[in-house]
């Protein structure tokens, strides 16, 4: 069976609840930055799938015969040199992956790159529930979702199961085994409400920290005493599910967010969001403006290698892509050598600071990302690239990116920054680099594909370390408006909450504090 199809009849059930996309369809005038979260309305034809933000601007490249010729040899031409230095520091390369994990809360298109812009994005299926709600951890829960919970749980007390990892010898170390990994069946298939969070070792491994949250949450119930909203949500479980995704929530939203948007636009945002109309939940939906551009920012933040543990340093980006089952052709589970150290990957836990940096947010993508191997490439990629005279490009991720954006009809960054009253860039700005000969050959430094414009506008206005102002406004708005119209947000609950666990500055709560949370926590019911 095809990935794809696998992933639609395993997903249908959480498709049932998605609450779809984002902005009124009928909009046809010029809008205030502003404005834009109001932008937001009932007017999609359906409730499970995505959206436009900006219906009434021209497609790009609509009137350019060789698109598609110009954006394959753009995107193979984002090559990463990894030899030149950073001149500035990016976020830490725990956002990189973080960003991947929240993507994976709010959207999940399973339309194969042929196929995309066949049908209007108005009903293209978004398999995710369009909320910050960790349907991807939690599934649809006990009931729905039964093969995620241990079984010898009480009803309204249901725990998370884990995987024990593989016992290992390597390098005159033996690793014991524990419980770090997915739990998984006797095929070794991660068991997970999303089988993408199987997709690399160091997403796998952020989810484990989150099944571990809500597992020791239960195991110590007067952490869910510390708000009267935790106890209202329901039973135990439910409980303790309020209290995860709201501090998880908080660090999307404060910590996630601050780290990777223009200063300014994050200040901006709590005043937006106190003017924000909010709809009935069941109309909000995603836009693909957003989906298919904006947030595959991250997409330039991966490194071709990483520090994962002390055990394996400077592990290139192929092998933790190859080393998780969903690629693998079998596997019986995590080697207990391959824990993620999170001090490497975010300021956790006290000493001296070792966490590395992502890669800089630009036009540059890591040279792995550029000829992934068949076997990392998902079935309906694989099909395109066999019946094309471009079949390596199929295979190359900026390629992929590119080339959907177009085929779903996204909009000029021009005309996107022109629209929200951002200065937009010149053609000789947009030009500037590697790229240049290609971009001006196509008429793309006029006529610029939205996701390449944010990644520019990051190497110029954010200096690598951020995003620039339309990159920002685009992903602020939409991280906002998930939080608005979801009804069990902590925004709509309780707009002043503030989280409950501990955090090593006090007033503050992010990443890192939950992942040291959950590593303490783990320690003491080890040693117990």
């Amino acid at each position: 069976m095809q990935r794809r199809h696998f992933l639609k009849q395993s997903l249908v059930g959480a498709a049932l609840t998605t609450v779809g996309a984002f902005s009124r369809s009928n909009t046809s005038v010029a809008v205030e930055s502003k404005d834009v979260l109001n932008l937001i309305g009932p007017n999609a034809s359906s409730s499970h799938c995505f959206n436009r933000m900006f219906p009434d601007l021209s497609k790009q490249g609509a009137t350019n015969p060789k698109i598609e010729e110009g954006l394959i040899e753009l995107g193979s031409n984002m090559k990463d040199d990894p030899t030149k230095p950073p001149t500035h520091s990016p976020p830490m390369a725990g956002y990189t992956y973080l960003g991947q994990f929240i993507d994976h809360d709010l959207t999940l298109d399973l339309t194969p790159l042929r196929l995309a812009g066949k049908r209007p994005v108005t009903e293209t299926p978004n398999f995710r529930s369009a909320r910050l709600d960790l349907d991807q951890v939690y599934g649809g829960g006990p009931d729905l979702s039964p093969f995620l919970y241990q079984r010898n749980c009480l009803r309204g007390e249901e725990r998370f199961l884990l995987g024990l990892t593989v016992p290992s010898f390597d390098d005159g170390h033996s690793f014991k085994a524990s419980l770090d990994d997915l739990p998984r069946n006797s095929e070794g298939v991660a068991l997970t409400a999303d089988p993408r969070q199987d997709e690399n070792l160091i997403l796998a491994q952020l989810h484990v920290a989150f099944l571990k949250l809500h597992n020791l949450v239960m195991e110590r119930p007067n952490l869910l005493e510390a708000s009267k909203h935790y106890r209202a949500a329901g039973s135990t479980f439910e409980a303790a599910r309020r209290l995860v995704s709201w501090h998880y929530q908080w660090v999307v939203r404060h910590d996630f967010l601050e780290n990777v948007l223009d200063p300014q636009i994050f200040e901006q945002m709590s005043d937006a969001e106190s003017k924000a109309v909010r709809y009935d939940s069941r109309d909000f939906r995603i836009p693909v403006e957003f989906s298919v551009a904006a947030f595959r920012f991250g997409h330039s933040m991966v490194r071709d290698e990483y520090f994962v543990n002390d055990a394996h340093m400077d592990v290139s980006l192929e092998s933790l892509l190859q080393m998780t089952d969903m690629h693998a052709e079998s596997g019986n589970g995590l080697s207990a050598d391959w824990v993620v150290d999170w001090k490497r990957f975010f300021f956790v836990g006290p000493g001296k600071h070792s966490a590395r940096r992502s890669r800089a947010i630009d036009t540059r993508i890591a040279q792995a990302l550029h000829g992934m191997p068949m076997n990392l490439v998902r079935p309906s990629h694989v099909a395109l690239a066999s019946k094309s005279p471009f079949a390596l490009e199929m295979t190359n991720l900026p390629v992929r990116t590119l080339l959907r954006g177009a085929r779903v009809g996204l909009p000029s960054g021009q005309d996107v920054a022109g629209r929200l009253g951002f200065q937009v860039l010149n053609p000789d700005e947009v030009a500037e680099g590697p790229d240049k000969e290609i971009l001006r050959r196509y008429g793309h430094d006029r006529d610029t594909p939205l996701w390449y414009y944010i990644l520019k506008e990051a190497e110029l206005y954010g200096k690598g370390q951020r995003l620039g102002p339309t990159g920002s406004k685009l992903v602020a708005d939409v991280i906002s408006a998930a939080l608005l119209n979801d009804p069990e947000s902590y925004l709509s609950v309780d707009s002043k909450w503030v989280p409950t666990m501990p955090a090593k500055i006090p007033g503050s709560f992010g990443m890192a504090d939950l992942l040291l949370f959950v590593n303490e926590l783990t320690k003491v019911y080890q040693t117990s």
